[in-house]
């Protein structure tokens, strides 16, 4: 079983469906793309057979922006969901053929006519336009009623197969950037079990242990070097591991080597990727000076973002404008798109969406505990 498989992450094998059809529909070649999205885009669907991968490259490269059936067949818009477009019903042949569509991409491939099918028309969020095309050569028969009812009945269920797709890679993406907060904190969090044995830590986490005296690692598991400390986390572990609600809190001094004063936070999650380990644990830890900080102060401490930074992510988060954030900072819209530049620089992101989860995945009650 693939790891695809075994994590229940769904991937249709696009190539399949297409051999499906084609034993349903005679066809020179079959293609499922989706325009106006580059094939390098995870979005992005171009799958075809009966054809050489060239010729989908080609079409995607010099006419994938252009959805060239769903254009040619109405000057107002595009065709709704489940339209479906028979080439030879849309323009006449000796027309096609003084066409320069036709003559520099059909007929190098030895494509006469299409019956091309309007899976999906990219108007509902997250989902994009998704055309089939059905193709044969100008020595075949024309397209006939009973096909053209066989590829409509077939529609919703591409439909479906192309939203568990698109859903799939929201997923994936969501859970890339769910280990981006997490990775991305500047404040150590350890995920423990109740042995106290490390399941995961993010880069702050581990330079601690690195470099703390005050923690170190034993068999895979976390020891605080003072006895009585030790002690009350390993008190504290048990609790939780036993259905404790109410999160923990731990104090320790600072240390010979001029370290200051440290709180340890202990809960039990319940969001986040960390859920899919059982009886899991976050220990956070924080300066005794960072607690009850508020919003902006954790997204200095937790990303290193500078205070005008920290109210720039906070009020694209909150679905403010750029217009209503200027206001908020007494600064120019200009300064402000500046610095949402720095943020997308600083954090590895490009979208204003990406931002605003990471700053709740940030900020998550659920999670972390303020």
């Amino acid at each position: 079983m693939s790891a695809e498989a075994r994590s229940g992450r769904f991937l249709p094998d696009f190539q399949s469906v297409l051999s499906d059809i084609t034993r349903l529909i005679e066809a020179r070649a079959v293609s499922l793309y989706t325009p106006h999205i580059a094939p390098s885009d995870p979005r992005a669907i171009w799958a075809a057979t009966g054809m050489p991968q060239e010729a989908l490259s080609e079409y995607a490269a010099y006419y994938g922006n252009f959805d060239v059936w769903a254009q040619a067949v109405t000057r107002d818009g595009l065709p709704p969901k489940g339209s479906l477009i028979d080439t030879d019903e849309m323009v006449r042949a000796q027309d096609l053929r003084r066409s320069e569509f036709y003559n520099d991409y059909l007929k190098p491939y030895e494509i006469g006519r299409c019956l091309v099918s309007v899976v999906d028309d990219g108007k509902l969020p997250g989902f994009p336009r998704v055309r089939l095309s059905i193709m044969r050569a100008e020595g075949q028969r024309a397209f006939d009623d009973q096909e053209k009812a066989t590829l409509g009945a077939m529609q919703q269920l591409l439909r479906t197969v192309i939203r568990l797709h698109q859903n799939t890679i929201a997923s994936g993406e969501q859970s890339q950037l769910e280990t981006l907060a997490f990775d991305r904190l500047k404040e150590p969090i350890f995920i423990l079990d109740a042995a106290a044995s490390i399941l995961a830590s993010n880069e702050a986490a581990r330079r601690v242990a690195q470099s703390d005296p005050r923690f170190q690692l034993l068999r895979g598991r976390l020891v605080l070097a003072e006895t009585r400390d030790n002690a009350e986390l390993r008190t504290a572990l048990t609790a939780l591991d036993a259905g404790r609600e109410v999160p923990v809190f731990l104090q320790l001094g600072g240390n010979s080597a001029g370290g200051s004063p440290l709180s340890l936070i202990l809960t039990r999650p319940s969001g986040l990727a960390v859920t899919q380990m059982q009886n899991c644990i976050v220990l956070q830890i924080l300066e005794a000076a960072a607690a009850g900080a508020g919003d902006k102060e954790l997204l200095v401490a937790r990303l290193g973002l500078t205070d005008a930074e920290a109210v720039v992510a906070l009020g694209v988060a909150r679905g403010l404008s750029h217009e209503e954030i200027a206001q908020l900072r007494h600064t120019k819209v200009s300064t402000v798109r500046t610095i949402l530049q720095r943020l997308y620089d600083k954090l590895g992101i490009n979208k204003s969406t990406e931002l605003a989860r990471l700053v709740y995945q940030t900020l998550s009650h659920d999670i972390f505990l303020r």
